[in-house]
């Protein structure tokens, strides 16, 4: 099987060149934003969690730096941040990665997803594949609701992506393990305790060979068509600690659940129908899961017997007037879907979006 890295071409387009020096440190902590008028160290809003105070925190790895600048939107690659929606719908800068969070062989860092650990501190999926690091699973240490620093305390993944926690239990979507462009995709989900994440000894994830030799830590594998190269990729848990993967080439979404002692039972197919499945959020009032489909500019409500609702779907746009723009997740707070436009444009032919371009917004949908 090819690697990944012999596969780029649909995503040249979104490559960070360069290292946090060459980034805008714009002061942007103590201004606030709105939804749709976010500034440009939000460029490609990703992922979704809630913390403790029931703001929404949400990424923005700003993989869109280099075509950007190239059309004059933008002047200076903006380094990757974390942004908080408060309870007024205002944004603000919570964290912006600093150069001793930079992974030491690429200089980069790219924050994919995000989720509140049971410790309360923040994990964060950081992809390296396509830059020449050590993917890894980044902590956001918080003291007060602050952000105070970041720790790695696992790495040796290969496409991180989505992250999710089941009580003491964390999960990791690698998005390529392996990839044939037209014939396949291995793709999985990595298992991971609390107690086995330590800044002082970050957990060594061993390099996925085939399916018969891999790391114990692999809690599941599926194959999908090859047609993008992406595989597993959104993850979410549901209020009877069910596991929700979406594997995005093939538009579905499989559901995992568990033994007593919280090792696998079965996993089978739970929906399919969309195009490419993305960001999924489990929602406990409306006992449902939320998720994008980010080339059809959709976002679906789909309840526990898997059946799928169109909220909302609109053609090619900037994402101004509320519109969505490649959508990449969507979370629920009262009542209220907000949808990351993350605004990637991979020149398929099935994909809406055609490129990345300003403004820079997050979408929102009454669920009621």
């Amino acid at each position: 099987m090819k690697t990944f890295k012999k596969y780029t071409g649909l995503l040249s387009v979104m490559f960070i060149i360069g290292s946090l020096s060459a980034y805008s440190q714009t002061a942007l902590a103590q201004q606030q934003y709105s939804l749709q008028d976010l500034p440009a160290q939000f460029n490609s809003p990703a992922s979704f969690s809630f913390d403790s105070d029931n703001n929404i925190l949400f990424t923005s790895p700003n993989l869109h730096n280099q075509t950007l600048v190239e059309q004059g939107v933008i002047t200076k690659a903006e380094a990757p941040t974390i942004g908080l929606i408060d309870g007024n719908n205002q944004v603000s800068v919570w964290y912006t990665f600093k150069q001793q969070d930079l992974e030491p062989n690429s200089g980069v860092v790219t924050p994919m997803g995000i989720a509140k650990g049971p410790d309360g501190n923040i994990y964060i999926a950081d992809m390296q594949l396509w830059f020449g690091g050590e993917s890894r699973l980044l902590r956001v240490n918080i003291i007060d609701g602050e952000a105070i620093d970041v720790d790695v305390v696992a790495k040796g993944f290969s496409f991180p992506n989505a992250v999710a926690w089941r009580g003491n239990d964390v999960f990791i979507s690698d998005t390529v393990l392996a990839t044939e462009k037209g014939i396949s995709t291995t793709s999985g989900v990595y298992k991971l305790s609390l107690d086995e994440l330590s800044a002082e000894n970050p957990l060594q994830i061993s390099k996925y060979q085939n399916k018969n030799n891999h790391d114990a830590h692999l809690f599941e594998t599926f194959d999908s068509n090859g047609s993008l190269g992406f595989g597993a990729n959104g993850l979410a848990v549901d209020g009877k600690g069910n596991l929700y993967t979406g594997i995005m080439e093939d538009g579905t979404i499989y559901k995992s659940t568990f033994n007593e002692d919280s090792s696998k039972l079965e996993t089978t197919l739970f929906n399919k129908g969309l195009i490419t499945s993305d960001g999924i959020q489990w929602d406990a009032p409306s006992n449902a899961l939320y998720i994008t489909d980010l080339f059809d500019n959709a976002v679906y409500r789909i309840d526990m017997n898997g059946q799928a609702k169109l909220l909302t779907k609109n053609g090619n746009t900037n994402g101004s007037n509320n519109m969505l723009d490649a959508p990449g997740e969507v979370i629920v707070r009262d009542g209220i879907a907000y949808v990351t436009n993350f605004d990637a444009a991979f020149g398929a032919s099935t994909m809406v979006n055609t490129k990345p371009d300003a403004p820079f917004t997050i979408s929102v949908v009454p669920i009621k």
